[in-house]
Order: structure tokens, then C-alpha cells, then sequence
């Protein structure tokens, strides 16, 4: 079976804790237990009352990733890849990407689209995620495995599958190759922003923010950019009265990115109203409040950026409309005005010569 799966998904922020094998080593592998084997994609549930209540069980027959191709295409990575489903069991849930840099620390986690494999079956799937350029770029390593539905953002400790890790040309990552890490969580006051610029398209609709975010602790951290905008002199006790998301990044200790996006207000016509514009970068982008640890970077509004303004068009041909407000019954003739003579007078009478 083959299919394209284009679902854009987005994983910023914590991955769920699980065993240090799975992120690095340190961990004694747990033996199967003979009596409640779990088939790889099935997810058991302890009985309740006992102490593993709510846990995922361990899976026995992981589904195993083989004849992986990745292929890049601007900012899109096109994955093939096949699973095999050793177990009785139907193997279900989602493939998930994740990408590593250098010290094994993640970048960015993808879901790649969701998968059934039959029981004892092989199945071939093809699926297309996208990244951002600095992401695939920082990228040493990537790691593909699968989970229950939904699970991608939980990360690699509920993996139902084996964890298969490439180069990023899709060749084998060597043995020697640092081992996946488990991500610590990020701050606002990791990132620090500057060099904010905006700008508008001429006179209409598009609007952009510029702006350099830099990674100013002691670890990787990921985040997202938030603009809001304020009427009048901002205060604490004012809310804004628009946000835009503004992209999201992933920087490694000291390194900074700069970023261009669209800003997208809910009512144009309040580009007319703010005045003060804040630019917020944290783990959560605009899902975050604003607190003394997020205050965000505040500039005014250039007031050359204004309100859309909507272009006019003059229609041509018989239906145009006249903006003299005349139709064609009111126009005069140009040929019939230069022919025209005055009509002759009724007391005039022809001159008579005389006898």
C-alpha cells in the first residue's frame, strides 16, 4: 500500500521523560514477560488496582523500519520507508520523524502520518513532512520510529516500533554517532531578540516582521515567535487587541536565527489603532501570558504601515460606469455637432430682385 500523507504537524516544547536507554544508555532492558506479550502498535493498559495502573505496557514485537529513502525537496523531506509487523497483532498509530544535532540533543519531532500493519505483513508507505531550513540544517542525525495515535509528541520512550537512525543523506548512522538525548525544557528566558524590523507590501494587506532571536543559555532550546499589538501607550494592564504567531526555532547554546514572517491581524482595520507592538519568544509561542519572565520586546509601530487600502478598478467597455454620472442617452454626438446648421427663421422670406 502506498500513501502521501501531507499533514503538517508541529512538535515544539518538553518531551515526555522515559527510560534513559531510549536517550541514552545507563538502562537495563526489561526481559519480556512471557505471560502478557503486547504485539508492536497495540497499547495495554495495566488492570486496575494493580501498581502499573496507566502505564503503557512494554511492546515484545516491535514493528521494525526498513528500505528508508529521504529525499529533499526545499523545505519539504520526502520519506519512504517499509514496516514490518512481527507480531499477531494489527500494528497501529502514527511515524514520527525526529531530528538530532551533534550532541544528540532534538531539534524538532514531525509526525509523519498515521499507519496500520496487519499482523505477520509487510507494508510500504510514503509520506511528506515539513521542516524549517535552519532545522534540517543543524541536523546530524534522524531518527524515525512509530507510537500510538498521537503520541509523536510524547517522543521516543513510547516507541512501538525499533528506533531505526540515519544520516541525514538516508544512509546508516554510525556506530560511534552520539546517542539521542533527552531535551530539557525550555524558557523565555532562553532567547533573547533583537534587530526587529516591519514592514508593509505597498499599500495592501501583506505585512512582515524581521526579526534575530539568540539562544542565551546553557543548552538547546526551542521556542516560538508571538507578535502582539496595543493601543496607546502599553501598560501591564492592557491587553492587545491582536497577536500573530511568528515562526518557530530551535537554537543550540549561543546560536541565533533570524526570521521573516507574515503578520496576520484578525481586523486589518486596526493597523489604523495600535501603536505599540510587542514580539514575545518562548516555548509556547502565544499560548504563553505575559509575566516578568516574558515581557517581550516592545517597539512602536512605524506609522507608514496603516490599514489596507482597497484599489479601485475602472471598468472598460459598453457596461462601464461613467463617473460623470452621465449614460450614453446624455452624450452628444462630436460628428453630429460639427454638421449641425441653425434651422431657418419663420419671418424670414427668400430676398426677392426686384424688377
Amino acid at each position: 500500500m502506498m500513501r502521501s500523507d501531507q499533514r503538517r504537524g508541529n512538535v515544539l516544547g518538553a518531551l515526555l521523560l522515559g527510560c534513559a536507554a531510549v536517550w541514552g544508555t545507563g538502562c537495563k532492558k526489561e526481559q519480556p514477560q512471557a505471560s502478557a506479550p503486547v504485539d508492536a502498535g497495540v497499547v495495554a493498559v495495566a488492570d486496575a488496582g494493580s501498581p502499573d495502573a496507566g502505564m503503557v505496557a512494554k511492546v515484545v514485537k516491535p514493528l521494525r523500519f526498513s528500505d528508508v529513502t529521504l529525499k529533499v525537496q526545499g523545505n519539504r523531506v520526502a520519506v519512504t520507508y517499509t514496516l514490518t509487523n512481527p507480531g499477531t497483532a494489527q500494528g497501529r498509530g502514527e511515524a514520527c520523524l525526529s531530528l538530532h544535532d551533534d550532541q544528540g540533543m532534538v531539534i524538532e519531532v514531525k509526525r509523519m502520518g498515521g499507519i496500520t500493519v496487519k499482523g505477520g505483513t509487510t507494508d510500504t508507505f510514503e509520506d511528506t513532512v515539513r521542516l524549517g531550513d535552519a532545522s534540517w540544517n543543524q541536523a546530524r542525525t534522524v531518527m524515525l520510529y512509530t507510537t500510538a495515535e498521537y503520541g509523536c509528541s510524547n517522543g521516543a520512550p513510547l516507541a512501538t516500533s525499533e528506533l531505526l537512525r540515519l544520516l541525514p543523506s538516508g544512509q546508516p548512522a554510525p556506530a560511534d554517532t552520539a546517542q539521542p538525548q533527552r531535551p530539557r525544557a525550555s524558557a523565555a528566558t532562553d532567547f533573547e531578540v533583537s534587530n526587529v524590523e516591519m514592514r508593509q507590501a505597498g499599500r495592501s494587506a501583506d505585512y512582515f516582521v524581521k526579526y534575530t532571536v539568540k539562544n542565551v543559555s546553557d543548552h538547546r532550546s526551542s521556542g516560538s515567535g508571538c507578535l502582539r499589538a496595543y493601543v496607546g501607550q502599553q501598560q501591564e494592564n492592557i491587553h492587545h487587541v491582536e497577536e500573530s504567531p511568528e515562526g518557530d526555532f530551535s537554537l543550540a547554546p549561543g546560536a541565533s536565527e533570524t526570521l521573516t514572517e507574515s503578520i496576520v491581524f484578525n481586523n486589518d482595520q486596526n493597523w489604523n489603532r495600535v501603536t505599540v507592538m510587542r514580539l514575545f519568544t518562548s516555548p509556547f509561542g502565544c499560548a504563553d501570558e505575559v509575566d516578568a519572565d516574558n515581557a517581550g520586546f516592545q517597539f512602536m509601530k512605524p506609522e507608514s504601515i496603516r490599514a489596507p487600502v482597497e484599489e479601485v478598478e475602472v471598468e472598460s467597455g459598453a457596461d462601464a460606469e461613467d463617473i460623470t454620472g452621465m449614460d450614453s442617452s446624455d452624450a452628444d454626438d462630436p460628428e453630429e455637432e460639427l454638421n449641425h446648421e441653425p434651422p431657418a427663421s419663420d419671418d424670414a422670406s427668400p430676398e426677392t430682385p426686384g424688377n
